[in-house]
């Protein structure tokens, strides 16, 4: 998406080596994360999450909320309730990949009611991957800042890029919004990343 870029800040200097953590599958495709009980979509944990949305799902306000700020191509019928959400969340929705969509295999979207917590289940989340550099900046791996439109000193949110599982992940916040999204799937990280330049930052409506 034209306008929109990736900025290193400093106060992520801090995170180095000891967030470059593998994650690892553990019972019914749950992603173990180095130091709180966080996951990430995996493979299984989307199949289920297909089956779930095929049901007459009611989503409670929060969700309902979350559907309003899903990126283009993912929809309520492709979602469910998360059955394992960050305890600081205020609703999570994990989504699988649309019909005849180009949207990644699998996502979660959380909300929050605080920044604070937005920031620290977005760090947790990058401490459970193997961080690697954005396609867009591959001089810098750590977790960044990206802004969007004519004002680049207007910082959107963080994101960062890297792998679980080995396959391509990408995590960042809409701090406007407080929201956290995470997004894995694709043939490899450039394909995810260009959806994400493209979608990740904008909602349905």
């Amino acid at each position: 998406m034209r306008g929109l870029a990736i900025r290193r800040r400093a106060v992520w200097v801090g995170v180095g080596a000891s967030l470059v953590v593998l994650a690892v599958l553990i019972g019914v495709g749950r992603v173990a994360l180095s130091d709180r009980d966080a996951r990430a979509p995996t493979r299984d944990a989307a199949r289920t999450v297909a089956s779930q949305a095929g049901s007459a799902t009611t989503f409670n306000p929060s969700e309902q909320r979350i559907v309003g700020l899903l990126p283009p191509g993912y929809s309520a019928a492709a979602c469910a309730r998360a059955t394992d959400p960050f305890p600081t969340a205020v609703a999570s929705l994990d989504c699988s990949q649309s019909t005849d969509s180009g949207t990644p295999t699998y996502a979660r979207f959380t909300l929050y009611d605080d920044l604070d917590a937005l920031t620290g289940d977005f760090q947790t989340t990058a401490s459970g991957m193997l961080v690697s550099p954005c396609p867009a900046d591959d001089t810098f791996p750590l977790p960044g800042t990206w802004s969007y439109g004519p004002n680049a000193n207007q910082i959107g949110g963080k994101v960062v890029c890297g792998s679980i599982a080995d396959r391509a992940n990408i995590a960042w916040t809409r701090d406007a919004q407080l929201l956290l999204a995470t997004v894995n799937g694709g043939p490899n990280l450039d394909s995810l990343y260009q959806w994400w330049q493209r979608y990740g930052i904008l909602t349905q409506h």
